[in-house]
């Protein structure tokens, strides 16, 4: 995998966890409204390499805030592990051009 693709997936997960974390925020935000319908999103390989994100509405009114709580804690690593690799990525490219210099 070119160093560029890995860029492009890492920025795509971003992508992807942040409308995670807004799904899981409005969830949270909405448990107390009467007959609201908590959404929930699914996350794949895009063919380009990077991260699909569906969204699916329950059929049941009710939010689980356990539920809630776990999808927000694995979101946070999400971010977090996506942040390194660029990190990561940034490190590379720098000792690359410390090495062509």
């Amino acid at each position: 995998m070119a160093i560029g693709n890995i860029n492009n997936s890492a920025l795509s997960a971003l992508n992807a966890f942040g409308t995670a974390l807004n799904v899981t925020a409005n969830n949270i935000a909405n448990m107390n409204t009467a007959g609201f319908k908590p959404t929930s999103t699914n996350m794949s390989d895009d063919a380009n390499g990077g991260v699909k994100v569906t969204l699916t509405q329950s059929q049941d009114a009710g939010v689980d805030v356990a539920k809630e709580m776990t999808d927000m804690m694995i979101e946070k690593f999400g971010v977090q592990a996506n942040v390194k690799s660029l990190q990561t990525e940034d490190q590379i490219l720098k000792s690359l051009i410390d090495i062509k210099v």
